[in-house]
């Protein structure tokens, strides 16, 4: 009886210990990396339209079937990471979902962060519908599924931006937010989730957010995600948004980035851009005050800088992006 009972225990020491080995392999392999971890990683990123402009995927897809992967020509010129703006129906269109798999792979090769961010235009447009409402988590519990055995370099950037009908409607994205969370934390517990407050994404409205922080959630905000408009911008409204950023982070304990800023101003009519002195001056004062800050963020947008067409950076852009992308400069 004694080795029966010794058998036992055995078997049930073994049940513990082998699970628990599992999921050590499987941290070695996909390494848990927390909010403030990640926030750190993220360096200077791009928004890029790969899978938001016909065109713009047409010319990755030709080019991915070539071999070519377009996520490392943004890695070789100091790109961290890409905020992959998303406007596809991934709930009922698979080649969507195919596609967007493939370039999340193309980033991981080429050692670019992949953030997924979704343009959710039915809940920016009819927040107050719970048709939209249902719909925007179906399409988070679905991309979720699909990546939760994905590196856990790939974030969820919840919403592209507030504007629209939806900023002034807080207390639905609170609501919908807490449902993605819950859901995404079933099947992808260490998964990084970035929320955006409402007010067009602002930092003054970060205080309207009521996501709890589990230890993997980013927030995320916009200041001049179109650029200078009319060609002027202010130093001290960039210093005290950031700083807004800040104290918020400071009494939620929830890191910040700032997802999207614009260099340049670009006008309906082509040819009335800034002068370039003012775009370079302006990227300065955005960049010294951001790093000053500690806050990582990324440019908008990949399609006025990269000529994917040819595979080439615009010539004229080069200036900017050495203030942008190497802070030395500055």
């Amino acid at each position: 009886m004694g080795g029966k009972k010794f058998l036992i225990t055995l078997v049930l020491a073994l049940l513990i210990i082998i699970p628990a080995a599992y999921i050590g392999l499987e941290e070695r392999n996909n390494p848990v990396i927390t909010a403030e971890g990640y926030v750190r990683m993220l360096g200077v990123g791009i928004n890029v339209d790969w899978m938001n402009f016909e065109k713009i995927n047409r010319y990755y897809f030709y080019w991915h079937s070539k071999g070519v992967n377009i996520p490392a020509y943004f890695k070789e010129k100091g790109f961290n990471n890409v905020r992959i703006r998303v406007k596809a129906d991934i709930i009922h269109n698979e080649t969507a979902l195919m596609q967007l798999n493939k370039i999340v792979n193309d980033c991981l090769k080429a050692g670019v962060i992949p953030i997924i961010s979704y343009t959710a235009p039915e809940l920016r447009q009819k927040p107050t519908n719970l048709s939209a409402q249902r719909q925007f988590v179906e399409w988070w519990t679905t991309l979720a599924e699909h990546f939760k055995n994905t590196s856990h370099l790939l974030a969820y950037d919840l919403v592209i931006e507030t504007s629209g009908p939806i900023e002034e409607h807080p207390e639905v994205l609170n609501k919908v937010y807490k449902e993605i969370i819950r859901r995404v934390r079933e099947v992808d517990p260490h998964r990084i989730i970035i929320v955006t407050p409402a007010g067009i994404s602002k930092p003054e409205y970060l205080r309207y957010l009521t996501v709890k922080n589990d230890g993997y959630i980013i927030a995320e905000w916009h200041i001049y995600a179109g650029g200078p408009k009319k060609c002027r911008y202010n130093s001290t409204y960039i210093r005290k948004s950031i700083e807004i950023a800040i104290n918020w982070s400071a009494k939620s304990g929830i890191p910040t980035w700032l997802g999207a800023w614009r260099p340049q101003y670009y006008p309906k009519r082509k040819g009335e851009g800034c002068p370039i002195s003012l775009v370079l001056n302006f990227s300065k004062t955005m960049v010294m005050y951001l790093n000053r800050a500690g806050i990582p963020y990324d440019i908008n947008s990949d399609v006025h800088f990269f000529d994917i067409a040819h595979l080439r950076w615009y010539p004229q852009e080069e200036d900017v992006l050495n203030v942008i992308l190497h802070s030395s400069s500055v």
